[in-house]
């Protein structure tokens, strides 16, 4: 597989100390397209697949954790998705290469199992099961690949 998208750890480092990441959000982006270029990349058994699943796992809660804690940090609000959410992420995944789909995909088994099913050889997402949070991170990262284009 070819990674349309690569981000790796060094980038990220590179980028907090620039000082490039506007929001906590922006940076989870792209700690989240590591572990998922990570997971298109290799095979599902290999330890690197194994790993990175482990470390995204481990990324979400301290995440989450770190969302909560009030103090110096910008605060983020939470939007709920709404209809034009999930119009808008409808319209743009028909603009995503079958790779970029792949990492949707991906996301959304590895976050909103409930949103994908599989019916004669085809991936059926339901965008009404994706949760608000993720949908609005699909939308982010469908953006920024098509802005790539």
């Amino acid at each position: 597989s070819i990674i349309k998208h690569p981000m790796d750890l060094g980038t990220i480092r590179a980028n907090l100390l620039a000082d490039k990441y506007s929001d906590a959000d922006q940076f989870a982006a792209d700690m989240r397209l590591v572990w998922t270029n990570a997971q298109t990349y290799n095979m599902v058994n290999s330890p690197i697949y194994k790993t990175s699943v482990k470390l995204s796992n481990q990324f979400e809660k301290k995440f989450a954790k770190l969302k909560k804690k009030p103090g110096k940090r910008r605060k983020t609000e939470f939007k709920e998705a709404g209809r034009s959410d999930r119009v808008k992420f409808s319209n743009q995944i028909n603009k995503l290469s079958s790779e970029e789909l792949g990492h949707i995909v991906d996301i959304i088994q590895n976050r909103c199992p409930t949103a994908l099913s599989e019916e004669q050889n085809e991936i059926e997402i339901e965008i009404n099961n994706i949760e608000s949070k993720v949908l609005l991170e699909l939308n982010q990262y469908a953006e920024q690949c098509i802005r790539k284009k």
